[in-house]
């Protein structure tokens, strides 16, 4: 059967996504101060192309997430824990294409999240809001050919490795980094969904409350 472009509006509409753990808000600039207190941590930008660590850069960082929201080319989100915890990220849909369904992710967090849970049950969210609410056909992940430890925890939770674009971005620091293109197909959504929460049920034993440790970034 022939494929219908996605008639979702332009921007999205403003949502919220609890979860156990944590739940996702819609960003707005009212996040400025409490993303500002912990994004000067350096380890949190090793391998990205962004580095808001400054109040400029934060500022213009929320602007630009926020643009790219109101054309609809991005769905982004804070990361809060539950319940009315702290925020420990940001995580969004961004590249988002209404004429092929499809939509990229991208995700940071405070060192004080990682290897808690929070970072399994924001992709969880965010995918389910993305196959089962938008009806997207393929979600994307891209990652640092030096950061194994986000590969390993994509192929773990039944991501398909693709190849590897050569030179692909240049990250903050000036490095031209090779990205690893990862990706999920609606079909393969109910198996990789069951790996992330059995995932998070592990977690969930093991690390409350949350751990200093990452099992993906």
């Amino acid at each position: 059967m022939p494929v219908q472009p996605a008639d979702w509006p332009t921007p999205l509409p403003p949502i919220s996504l609890p979860g156990r753990l944590v739940c996702l808000e819609h960003l707005s600039q009212d996040h400025f101060a409490e993303l500002l207190a912990f994004a000067g941590n350096t380890e949190i930008w090793r391998y990205l192309t962004s580095r808001p660590k400054t109040p400029d850069l934060m500022r213009a960082y929320l602007d630009g997430l926020l643009r790219d929201y109101a054309i609809g080319a991005a769905m982004p989100f804070v990361v809060r824990r539950q319940p009315g915890g702290d925020i420990v990220g940001i995580t969004r849909f961004k590249s988002v294409s209404r004429e092929h369904r499809k939509a990229l992710v991208g995700s940071w967090y405070a060192p004080s999240a990682w290897g808690s849970g929070c970072n399994t049950e924001g992709k969880l969210l965010l995918m389910k809001y993305g196959f089962e609410s938008l009806g997207c056909l393929r979600i994307e992940f891209q990652v640092d050919s030096r950061n194994q430890r986000s590969a390993a925890a994509l192929a773990r939770m039944g991501a398909v490795q693709e190849g590897t674009l050569r030179s692909y971005i240049v990250t903050g620091d000036g490095y031209r980094r090779d990205s690893i293109i990862f990706s999920v197909l609606d079909s393969e959504w109910p198996e990789v969904k069951r790996k992330l929460e059995r995932r998070l049920e592990e977690q969930l034993k093991v690390s409350w409350p949350p751990m200093n440790t990452d099992e993906h970034r």
